[in-house]
């Protein structure tokens, strides 16, 4: 089983295994991410945990939660220097998660859903 985001506005997808998604939390954490919580995209179900960042129940990553995980996730990378597929798996992340315009300039941030 593996971590399924769908970036909002555009659709454009990203995928890892599930180890990865726990490396790719932890170390946005140890940089200082505070994470600001998912949100339920099904209204009607009551037993969200705004915390869950790790099942593949359609939760909702804000534009502004996903922005400061990239900003501590980038700032971890420059501090840690990783290595091998924990550098390859942080460099896709941090490349997925802005849009960018043709000139590769970051537009925005629009979140994303785990699916």
């Amino acid at each position: 089983m593996g971590m399924d985001l769908v970036r909002r506005r555009d659709s454009r997808k990203w995928s890892c295994n599930n180890a990865l998604w726990i490396f790719i939390i932890d170390s946005a954490k140890s940089a200082g991410w505070v994470p600001l919580g998912t949100k339920n995209r099904l209204k009607e179900t009551n037993d969200h945990d705004p915390q869950d960042y790790f099942s593949n129940n359609d939760q909702i990553v804000s534009p502004d939660d996903a922005e400061e995980m990239y900003i501590h996730l980038k700032k971890y990378a420059e501090e840690n220097k990783p290595k091998e597929i924990e550098k390859e798996i942080i460099d896709s992340f941090l490349e997925w998660i802005p849009r960018r315009n043709e000139d590769n300039v970051i537009v925005d941030f629009p979140g994303f859903i785990i699916r």
